[in-house]
């Protein structure tokens, strides 16, 4: 089991199911927890000195969100994604950003822009550089930034329960992309223009083909 002692050194005693709850999530969804690893509540409160009472509520909380999987005389495990599940969650994922994108069309502040324009430059660099795991980090960062840009508060949740499946299943970025990096980069380009129009609907639909596309990137 990944160290998890340099993620939480200074644990508060009040809030300890939330905030291992939210390291362990945060673990998974940048994939220093793998789908499948076991998660052994007695040796997860080891580790971080707690009792297990707030680890068992923590993994509670995940398994709720469908980011762990209890298995019976087992334990539990980090969720695993079968193929019809990544299939599943390529649908989930472009309703997502169909409906991000109608809502967020002609809605941008400076502030968004701007962050959307660096994400755009830093995945045209990280092609150049041949950094194909720096690329990931910031797609799956533009994509969810236009999801907060939507200005409804319940897609960034939803799009929290699917992400770590569209990372292990490499439905957003898949890294055996054997294409060309860079114009996958300039097609976010096409998705910031489409936000700064006046067309929400043709915004909803150039997203909906971008995360239903054959490269699922």
């Amino acid at each position: 089991m990944s160290d998890l002692t340099a993620r939480m050194p200074d644990l508060d005693r009040g809030l300890l199911s939330d905030q291992i709850y939210s390291m362990i999530k945060g673990m998974i969804r940048d994939s220093t927890l793998r789908p499948g690893e076991q998660l052994v509540e007695s040796q997860l409160a080891k580790q971080l000195k707690v009792s297990q009472s707030p680890v068992r509520e923590a993994l509670k909380r995940l398994t709720h969100d469908g980011l762990v999987q209890q298995i019976r005389h087992h334990g539990s495990f980090v969720a695993d994604y079968s193929r019809d599940e990544a299939e599943q969650a390529k649908v989930a994922r472009a309703a997502l950003e169909e409906l991000a994108g109608r809502f967020a069309c002609g809605r941008l502040d400076a502030s968004t822009r701007e962050t959307l324009e660096s994400l755009i430059g830093d995945m045209s660099k990280s092609a150049a550089e041949g950094d194909i795991t720096a690329f990931r980090e910031f797609d799956f960062e533009f994509h969810r930034a236009v999801i907060v840009a939507s200005g409804n508060s319940y897609l960034p949740r939803m799009w929290d329960i699917i992400e770590p499946s569209l990372r292990s299943l490499h439905v957003l970025s898949d890294p055996n992309f054997s294409g060309d990096w860079a114009r996958v980069a300039e097609t976010h380009r096409d998705l910031l223009n489409a936000l700064e129009g006046d067309d929400p609907e043709e915004a909803a639909q150039l997203f909906h083909r971008h995360a239903s596309g054959n490269l699922g990137l």
